[in-house]
């Protein structure tokens, strides 16, 4: 990598750390918004889909104009866009506008993603996979760092909309700072390229089985992501007794486990296929949200939102990389499905949880997990199978097939 791209680059994955944060912003914030807005939870709820709606029918128009214009102004674009999410949500009159500054976040999310991934690739062309992950990890350390700043926030008895502001203004000020850095040339690729070139398919895939199969993980695996991410202080706090700033304080152990399991993967992959983890996760990331609905201590609740971090980070990249690996001839076409089917769970599980906890209560949402979960880890199988069965794995020297 040229030096001269170390600093966009990391202003790049600096982007995705405070998205990190601003990603929960709105679920960290439910009791201020609740207020603020006249609403409750389930109206904060339905506040957050728009946020999906946004990305949902902007994600194919921002990597069209992407590969257009460039990698740099959608960049520069979607961190302008953040920061009138961010500064939109505390300052907005009433919930409508409320609406459109979270409309404006997932546009905002479009621009980032459809530009920063395939930027990421250019910018260190050896190690694009290891680029690429990296990002989960700094998403993982904003998530992380947010409740600790909430609740310190609360015990100082500063206004909640500092949160908002903050990585805001962080924002307009990397937002500056890249109109006048070098970026590589741009390179428009079909999609992610395969890490697994040793195995060779015995006959064609079929797209109605395990294609559909992986459209579909890409809805549970970012529809658990959601729930999790939104509904664990919650449960906390209305399950296990928590106060607000314990229950707050699940979401680090969260986003602790996603942190090292992120990090792990870059090194487990090496002798794991993908497809595997597509599996084994959601099998145990049902049996740590199982635990979790039966935990009735503040111990054994923190140590299985740690758990769930573990074993649902990764599982939506494996599984665009195992998609495009059965159809490398159409990797463009199945990112973007992939990402179509993950923009209607960040739309439609929001609405879904926020009914149940108007009808039924928080626990209820959680059981609804595990349905989901349940979803996932039959996909997973189905997946599983068909790649053994479709593709010659490679041989280890011993004689036995690679993992």
């Amino acid at each position: 990598m040229n030096k001269k791209y170390y600093f966009p680059a990391s202003l790049c994955y600096l982007n995705y750390f405070i998205y990190g944060m601003a990603y929960i912003m709105l679920a960290q914030n439910i009791s201020f918004l609740a207020g603020k807005f006249h609403t409750d939870a389930t109206g904060i709820s339905f506040l957050i889909s728009m946020y999906g709606v946004g990305r949902l029918f902007t994600i194919y128009a921002a990597g069209f104009i992407g590969d257009k214009i460039g990698r740099k102004p959608m960049i520069i674009l979607g961190a302008l866009l953040m920061a009138g999410f961010l500064l939109g949500i505390p300052l907005a009159p009433n919930y409508p506008a409320a609406m459109i500054a979270a409309i404006l976040g997932g546009l905002s999310n479009a621009c980032l993603d459809t530009a920063t991934y395939p930027c990421m690739m250019e910018f260190f062309p050896k190690y694009a996979g290891s680029a690429t992950v990296l990002i989960k990890a700094f998403v993982s350390f904003g998530s992380t760092l947010l409740p600790f700043i909430i609740a310190a926030f609360i015990n100082s008895h500063i206004y909640w909309g500092w949160a908002f502001f903050l990585p805001a203004f962080a924002y307009i000020l990397i937002s500056l700072c890249l109109i006048k850095l070098p970026f590589p040339p741009m390179q428009v690729t079909e999609g992610p390229v395969s890490s697994n070139k040793e195995s060779r398919f015995v006959s064609k895939p079929h797209f109605k089985i395990e294609g559909f199969s992986l459209i579909l993980i890409g809805f549970t695996a970012p529809a658990l992501l959601y729930i999790m991410q939104t509904w664990l202080p919650t449960f906390g706090q209305q399950a296990i007794g928590m106060s607000l700033e314990s229950s707050l304080k699940l979401i680090s152990w969260y986003g602790i486990g996603s942190v090292i399991s992120v990090l792990a993967l870059t090194i487990v992959l090496k002798k794991v296929k993908p497809v595997t983890v597509v599996l084994v996760f959601p099998i145990a990331s049902f049996f740590a949200t199982l635990f979790f609905l039966l935990a009735k201590s503040f111990i054994v609740a923190k140590l299985m939102a740690f758990l769930i971090g573990v074993t649902i980070a990764g599982v939506l990249q494996l599984g665009l990389t195992v998609f495009c690996e059965f159809f490398p001839e159409k990797k463009g076409t199945i990112t973007g499905i992939m990402y179509t089917s993950t923009g209607i769970a960040q739309t439609v599980i929001p609405f879904l949880t926020g009914l149940i906890l108007k009808f039924h209560n928080v626990q209820g949402i959680f059981i609804f997990s595990l349905m989901i979960n349940l979803l996932a880890i039959v996909f997973g199988y189905i997946v599983n199978f068909r790649y053994r069965k479709l593709l010659k794995l490679p041989l280890k020297k011993d004689g036995e097939k690679a993992i």
